[in-house]
């Protein structure tokens, strides 16, 4: 694993977003849209450095999400919860993910979510997209980072996940 010139996104608040007051919350999501371009080339880098390029096609996802599976490491030994380092990596493939569904579904956006159940919702206040018109629930939404973490814990686990990207981008676009 090549690291490079790799740097962990830094929040405005520490904490996590779901325990922030509205305003805090707000200011973060804001502070995420804002650095998210930067997010970007910065895990473009970390790819490239690995013989990856960080593409929004199905195959790209697929390499992307091999890469992730093979290097993924856990934060202690038998937990199946990512290192920190790999939770800022995850953070950064849910921001690809997320603008990879955007960009096939236009009609989709990345939104601050604040949701009814408060913090037992473990997407409030959480940057997620929303927009969808195939389901009923007009407050449906997808959290690519919570998905790509927990893509991560799955592997840490032992389960397969093969395919996992490219499904999930394709499910969200099926539902836009």
């Amino acid at each position: 694993m090549e690291w490079g010139d790799y740097r962990p996104f830094q929040p405005l608040e520490d904490g996590p977003v779901g325990d922030l007051s509205p305003a805090a919350a707000l200011r973060e999501y804001e502070h995420r849209m804002a650095t998210k371009d930067e997010r970007l080339t910065v895990l473009a880098g970390l790819v490239g450095a690995n013989g990856l390029r960080l593409g929004a096609s199905d195959e790209d996802l697929d390499a992307l999400e091999d890469w992730y599976l093979a290097e993924v490491e856990p934060e202690a030994e038998g937990s199946t919860r990512p290192r920190p380092l790999w939770i800022a990596v995850a953070y950064d493939l849910g921001l690809h993910i997320g603008d990879t569904i955007v960009a096939r579904a236009p009609g989709l956006s990345w939104t601050f979510y604040r949701s009814r159940a408060g913090a037992r919702d473990v997407s409030h206040q959480n940057p997620v997209i929303m927009g969808f018109t195939g389901v009923r629930n007009k407050r449906y939404n997808v959290d690519p980072f919570l998905f790509v973490v927990g893509v991560g814990g799955s592997r840490l686990d032992g389960r397969g996940t093969g395919g996992a990207f490219r499904t999930f981008v394709g499910s969200a676009v099926g539902y836009a």
